[in-house]
Formats: structure tokens, sequence, C-alpha cells
């Protein structure tokens, strides 16, 4: 069996194959499209049921949640699911651990985003990485907006994602950097020893990333 699986979430709809990949101990971790219906109801996603986590938008989980501000609507989601995750696009993300009543929020990493095709798609991933880890909870929210703001730099969707070459070269990089903040740089430092040596020179792409307020170039 897959120890995890990334589903979409459809209004109305379930799919078989996420009820059966849970029951045979995968862990389903699950975002959500644009309800057209406009209903917005939490009943309709059948499937979040079988979700170790759901990881909508700041508009979509308020919407499904009726409320006003999305750390709000994470608590909201927390109460059906394990683990919660709003992403708050230049703000970062916000998750709450349903069973521990543990919350994190970690800020985006400031990029000049040359293409964003995908990007939600490689947040879910860092993230998914994270937890199989056993990562804390914050430091699983800094690697899945980290490898997405390195996915934004540059086009073509899923061959734009990061790999482990490209996280190492950028984390030795930023630390170079003068006047660099020193608690943004304390948020990733659990990529030490995770990270293999860097074997290309940085920047790797036309746009270059940011830690804090720092720029690297």
């Amino acid at each position: 069996r897959a120890r995890a699986a990334i589903a979409a979430l459809l209004p109305g709809r379930g799919d078989p194959w996420i009820g059966r990949a849970a029951s045979h101990g995968s862990l389903i971790f699950a975002d959500v499209g644009w309800d057209d219906s406009g209903r917005w109801d939490l009943a309709g996603l059948v499937d979040l049921e079988h979700c170790e986590a759901f990881l909508p938008n700041a508009e979509e989980a308020m919407r499904y949640t009726r409320t006003d501000d999305p750390r709000k609507a994470a608590w909201k989601l927390a109460e059906k699911v394990p683990l919660a995750v709003v992403t708050l696009g230049a703000e970062g993300a916000y998750a709450v651990d349903g069973r521990t009543g543990e919350s994190a929020q970690v800020p985006a990493i400031g990029v000049e985003a040359l293409d964003p095709t995908g990007a939600g798609d490689v947040f879910v991933a860092g993230f998914v990485t994270g937890t199989l880890a056993g990562w804390p909870l914050a430091d699983r929210l800094a690697f899945a907006g980290l490898t997405a703001a390195l996915s934004v730099q540059e086009f073509g969707g899923s061959l734009s994602a990061p790999g482990w070459s490209e996280v190492a070269t950028w984390w030795r990089s930023v630390q170079r950097v003068p006047d660099q903040d020193p608690a943004a740089l304390r948020r990733y430092g659990f990529l030490e020893g995770l990270l293999p040596a860097p074997s290309r020179p940085w920047p790797l792409r036309r746009a270059v990333p940011t830690i804090g307020f720092g720029r690297v170039g």
C-alpha cells in the first residue's frame, strides 16, 4: 500500500478509491476546488471523513466554515479532520492539529514569480513529505511553503518542482546574505543535516527567493 495519497475533493461527489486507500492505511491529503454551485457545504465533501489532512486556501476555508477569518476557519475544519492547513497567500500558511490542539503559522517566502502553475500541488507534496518524516507541524509548513516558492520561479508546472539539490543550494545561499534576518534563518534551521551538499552555483533561476527581508544576489 502507499503510505500517503493526495486527492482533490469534489463537492457532492465521492471517489471510491479514497475510502479504499484510507481503509488500507494510506494517509489521505486533500485539497478542494471552487464550488461552482455556491453551496459551500462541508457535508457535501463526502470523502473528508477519510482524510488525514485538508488543505484549502483561505477563501475556500472561510466559505466552507461560514467564518470571516482563515485562522478561525482552520480551527473549525480541525473538528472534521486531524489536520487542517489553510494557505494564506502572501501571509504564508496556518495549520491546526485537531488531535493535539497545536497550531502553527509560517510566513511566506517572497519571490519574483514567473509561473504559479502547480505551486499548490508542490505545497501539498512538501507538507506530505514532512508529515511522513515525522517533522513538527511548523517545520512541515515551512518546508511546504519553501518548495512552493522555489517552484514558481520556473515555467512548467510539475517540471518546476524543486529537488533536494535546489533546496540545499537555496539554504546555503541565504545564509551568506548580509544582514539576513536571524529569526528567519532559525525558522529553516531544521534543514541542517537533511540536505546534500549543493552541487550547482546560485542562482539557479532567473528570479531569486528571499527569506525574511534580505534578498539573495
